[in-house]
């Protein structure tokens, strides 16, 4: 048995994907202890780890809701620094007593790549979203020039946190550029090859393991068998984007009559009155089972976060992506180019999606059955893949590695 101490961020969207994977080591009989924020600490035991809380920080799922609120992906770096600034110190004086074999750390969670270089452990990072160059994030069309004008003014901020970090744990510091994503000794991307575009920091420590799902998770009971119809359309901005209330009205008007059942997440911090007259082929809840409803869906609407547009493809359904960010605008080009979704990217520019665009873009999906072909077909390619079962031989593949003492690089990647 070995320990293995992982240290995430405190983000859905990055600690979803690691569940499975914990929880297969577990039952492999490895030792794992989860770090993460206090808000984490159900679901991080319900997957088999020791659960430790960090101490308050800056950094928070609610801080990063309202920090991603605008679609400035620029203002998460102000808060990763200020944690680390915060958390190193923390993780300095804990993990020693903790011992650990191989310390995973999410590639967002500059406090574990450092603390990871203290101890001197072999390292994973764990990646739960696409890998993008300077050359994707500064293109020439006007989001990403958009995106360029929303990063200068925090440019100076991060400078000076960055130095002060450097200054007082010198050696520590990552050196790779990009910093993001933070990289270690084995590099595990929850995606497959075919959907990552090419990038120049991509070698044989990355493996591609597919989309970190366990189709026996299951969610709340809910009334899949009472819809009455074979065509079910589901909609989610996921858990950052969520309070669009503006979108689902859209997304009223445009359905309310549409021959299909519709099943809407509309998030935890919504009023449900807020939103008006709910048409009666919608059903509308602050959450759903995902992976049990997009089992029986159609055409999944989404914003285009690395989880849900994995999901939806896992299960084989054609997306329509509503980015609400840059970066979600370019997971959706990686669906696109596949020819599994089309993309609505007036969100991005403050515009909204109108009900028009939303019907004209279901009725193509609906009627032109490439959509779906190409979409059954990356799910193929992604179920080829190991997922979470995957993830959890290379990191023992690894940690065999470290026991013998091993210098050597991880296997070529999947």
């Amino acid at each position: 048995m070995s320990n293995i101490v992982f240290l995430g961020s405190p983000a859905h969207g990055h600690v979803n994907p690691t569940l499975p994977v914990v929880q297969a080591l577990g039952q492999r009989g490895e030792q794992v202890i989860y770090y993460n924020n206090e808000a984490f600490r159900a679901q991080i035991e319900a997957s088999g780890a020791s659960f430790r809380a960090y101490p308050e920080t800056p950094i928070s799922a609610t801080a990063i809701t309202i920090a991603l609120g605008n679609g400035n992906v620029a203002n998460i770096a102000p808060l990763i620094l200020g944690a680390t600034e915060k958390l190193l110190p923390f993780l300095l004086s804990e993990l020693p007593r903790e011992k650990p074999d191989l310390v995973i750390f999410d590639s967002m969670a500059l406090w574990g790549k450092m603390a990871a270089t203290s101890l001197g452990v072999r390292s994973v990072s764990s990646i739960s979203h696409f890998i993008y160059d300077i050359r994707h994030l500064m293109g020439e069309d006007e989001h990403s020039l958009r995106h360029l004008w929303q990063i200068l003014p925090k440019i100076p901020g991060s400078l000076v946190a960055r130095i002060r970090l450097s200054s007082r744990y010198r050696g520590l510091y990552p050196e790779e550029r990009p910093l993001i994503p933070l990289r270690g000794g084995l590099n595990i991307l929850y995606t497959a090859r075919a959907l990552q575009p090419n990038s120049s920091i991509i070698d044989e420590t990355f493996r591609f393991v597919g989309p970190s799902i366990n189709p026996q998770s299951r969610g709340e009971d809910f009334p899949l068998d009472a819809h009455g119809s074979d065509s079910v359309i589901t909609i989610s901005l996921g858990t950052v984007h969520h309070r669009d209330i503006a979108f689902y009205r859209a997304c009223f008007a445009a359905f309310g009559n549409y021959p299909a059942q519709f099943i809407l997440s509309a998030g935890g911090q919504i009023d449900l009155e807020e939103l008006g007259s709910i048409p009666p082929n919608f059903i509308v809840r602050p959450s759903i089972p995902q992976l049990d409803v997009l089992q029986h869906t159609a055409v999944f609407i989404t914003h285009g976060g690395m989880n849900s547009l994995h999901e939806g493809l896992y299960y084989g359904v054609p997306l329509i992506l509503i980015p609400h960010q840059l970066e979600q605008l370019l997971n959706a080009r990686c669906v696109e180019k596949q020819g599994a979704g089309l993309i609505l990217d007036k969100e991005l520019t403050g515009e909204g999606v109108t009900a028009v665009e939303l019907r004209q873009a279901l009725e193509a999906i609906v009627k032109e059955g490439c959509y779906r072909e190409e979409a059954k077909r990356v799910q193929q390619m992604l179920r080829a893949t190991g997922g979470y079962r995957q993830a959890a031989d290379d990191i023992q593949t690894y940690l065999v590695e470290a026991r013998a003492g091993s210098q050597a690089s991880p296997l070529n990647p999947a």
